[in-house]
């Protein structure tokens, strides 16, 4: 049991190599109080890799908590909180996709579940690609695919990309930052 103040009691139900599990009574700003289940999650990192051709890589992996195939950006979580989002992108990208970026620049942030997790993700975008090879974990189970933007935005509105991280950080691109 640990407590981040006087108004705050922590109980780990909990603690894993990725994910905690944690329950804390606390007292609201409004003075009511409450108790609330809080995953902790050291954070992640998603990455839009476009290629000299202005096309992107995506992935194809199975993911077995939802038992399905899901397309989605690289993507991956930070080793440990604290780690520099930046170059887990870095490495995420090259393990899971075989690419290595020359320029990585930040898109934004997000807290995909505030109601319950702490995690964050950082959203990137990864030019300058160079063909390394991938390193994927024997656990994944992934598919490279290459595309337009326009390909990928029509894979939205058919509902192929259900995934949040993606779905965001490719309609984010897309409005903000695609040279029109």
């Amino acid at each position: 049991m640990g407590s981040n103040n006087r108004s705050e009691r922590t109980t780990y139900i909990y603690k894993g190599k990725r994910i905690s599990l944690k329950i804390i009574d606390t007292i609201l700003p409004n003075g009511k109080f409450a108790k609330k289940e809080i995953v902790e999650h050291p954070g992640a990192v998603v990455i839009l890799p476009i290629l000299e051709n202005g096309k992107i890589v995506l992935l194809k992996q199975f993911r077995p908590s939802v038992k399905n195939w899901v397309y989605e950006l690289p993507a991956g979580t930070l080793d440990k909180v604290g780690e520099d989002p930046k170059e887990c992108a870095l490495r995420e990208l090259e393990e899971e996709t075989g690419y290595r970026a020359e320029k990585i620049e930040a898109l934004l942030k997000i807290y995909p579940s505030p109601g319950y997790c702490t995690e964050i993700i950082h959203v990137y975008v990864a030019k300058g690609l160079k063909r390394t090879v991938p390193k994927q974990e024997e656990t994944e189970v992934i598919e490279t695919l290459i595309l337009s933007l326009a390909d990928a935005i029509e894979l939205i509105r058919k509902e192929d990309i259900a995934d949040a991280k993606t779905l965001l950080a490719l309609l984010y691109y897309e409005k903000y930052f695609l040279d029109t």
